[in-house]
């Protein structure tokens, strides 16, 4: 009978295991069979189990300079590398086999390095910055292949995956720690940063656990938001599923009512509300005045915000041609890539005008009117007044149409 529980003991001690384990693809425990590879974790197991007791770990991190932090990561990194390649029954095992012993190696140096900012932030309250790791510690990151599906397997790497969206999308913010006040823009901000950086597998795996982690600290709105995002990608139904046990109430409640959600008749400055056209030329609202804008706020990233396209060109038809001459459908991206958002235009044929804001959750047009999810839409009267902040989608068809009706005629 083959020795199950050495590997067992291994999967425990290769990576943090949590209650809410999310991962729905096959366990190690049930790929790797053979009599020798057993032999070597049980041996593995016994020699650093330690390296891999991620809570302890942790522990460990909220003690130590980032110096002496990495320089143990090292030096234990080494030491697994040389114990794997110098073992007697090393060229007895699998090609399966290796891959998943270099990437449990691989990730757990770097899933711990990437923590130790984020640890430390979090074990001391009152810090306003996250401190960012010396340069010299990150050299032959990139040139690491971060979204990597064959390493989905070893729990480290998805343990990585995590602090690598944390860790970097820090570093997008100045390392500025969130407040209390900025805590709605956590998981939106994560969220998008995951969608230009991932694909496939890794970015399922690392959306549902940011839902996991966020969504009783966020807005419903946000939480649907992202997880209808989720949802969107093939084959995510598993993922779903967990996040939907854990979030699901949460998705189900109401958004806190905000005192800018019912604004009206707010003047919109026409100089700090700006964006560029297609061409690179810098717009501001004074363009528009006299007309009724309809303000779209999506990026090339947002799954929702690309399923009510189709909605809007029919609301853009239900116009008459004289109509429209006093009506502006206004489509700003807030994508970080000029390239990707020109790429969206010419896939999805917008119709009306197009503008972009470029900075994701930074950007002008977001900080302007306090966004904390997309797709967006603002209603904008003749006047250059903010008419309805929280205006109906275009697949609301004739409340929306009816709202721009009104304005018409005002």
């Amino acid at each position: 009978m083959k020795p199950i529980v050495p590997l067992l003991l291994f999967i425990i001690q290769c990576a943090i295991v949590r209650a809410q384990d999310i991962y729905p693809g096959p366990r190690p425990e049930t790929v790797f069979t053979t009599t020798t590879e057993h032999g070597f974790l049980t041996e593995f197991t016994n020699k650093f189990q330690a390296d891999f007791d991620v809570p302890t770990q942790y522990e460990k991190a909220k003690n130590l300079g980032v110096d002496g932090w990495e320089m143990s990561l090292f030096t234990a990194r080494q030491a697994q590398l040389a114990f794997y390649r110098d073992h007697p029954q090393t060229t007895r095992f699998s090609g399966n086999f290796r891959q998943y012993i270099e990437n449990c190696i691989r990730w757990n140096y770097w899933h711990l390095l990437l923590a130790w900012p984020i640890v430390r932030t979090n074990a001391q309250a009152t810090q306003q910055t996250v401190p960012a790791l010396p340069t010299v510690m990150l050299e032959g990151f990139d040139a690491l292949n971060v979204n990597d599906e064959n390493a989905m397997l070893a729990e480290p790497y998805r343990n990585f995956l995590f602090y690598y969206v944390t860790y970097f999308n820090s570093k997008a913010r100045n390392f500025a720690k969130y407040t209390a006040t900025e805590a709605h823009k956590i998981l939106p901000e994560k969220a998008g940063f995951t969608r230009q950086h991932l694909s496939g597998k890794p970015y399922q795996y690392a959306l549902a656990r940011l839902l996991l982690d966020q969504c009783d600290k966020s807005a419903p709105s946000s939480v649907r938001e992202v997880f209808a995002t989720l949802t969107a990608t093939p084959g995510s139904a598993a993922y779903a599923e967990r996040v939907n046990e854990r979030c699901g109430a949460v998705m189900a409640r109401k958004d806190d009512p905000k005192p800018e959600a019912s604004a009206k008749k707010k003047p919109i400055d026409p100089n700090i509300f700006s964006f560029v056209n297609p061409n690179g030329e810098a717009v501001t609202l004074e363009e528009y005045k006299g007309k009724v804008v309809y303000l779209d706020i999506w990026a090339s990233w947002c799954g929702p915000c690309i399923g009510e396209i189709p909605h809007s060109k029919q609301l853009h038809e239900r116009f008459s041609k004289k109509q429209r001459e006093k009506v502006v459908f206004l489509y700003v991206s807030i994508d970080d890539s000029e390239t990707n958002w020109k790429n969206a235009l010419q896939k999805h044929q917008l119709p009306g005008d197009q503008g972009w804001s470029p900075g994701g959750w930074r950007s002008r047009i977001v900080q302007y009117f306090g966004l904390n999810s997309i797709p967006r839409y603002i209603l904008i009267d003749k006047k250059g007044n903010m008419a309805d902040l929280n205006a109906k989608r275009p697949s609301s068809a004739d409340a929306i149409y009816q709202d721009i009706l009104k304005l018409l005629d005002d």
